[in-house]
């Protein structure tokens, strides 16, 4: 599930802070990705925050553990997918 919000008119420095850091935590996840979708990572969903992956089973767990450690701070979700092999 992918969300976007779209704002008119100017950003506040907290509001553009924000979305340099979540611009950080994607470069992050860009680069790093390769270590992370792994076999062992099958089906899981990675949270980053602050370039930290938190994983969980489920959304919401990996979720609340970011949420845990960066209460005050956006991240973004991906779920590794579950490859099947092709007969």
């Amino acid at each position: 599930m992918a969300v976007f919000s779209v704002k008119s008119g100017k950003m506040s420095e907290e509001e553009t802070r924000e979305y340099q850091l979540l611009e950080e935590d994607f470069a992050w996840w860009a680069g790093n990705s390769p270590k992370l979708v792994v076999e062992e990572n099958r089906g899981k969903y990675i949270a980053v925050v602050n370039k930290e992956p938190f994983f969980g089973d489920t959304y919401q767990e990996a979720e609340q553990k970011a949420i845990a450690k960066y209460p005050n701070r956006r991240f973004i979700v991906h779920r590794v997918p579950i490859w099947r092999k092709r007969i």
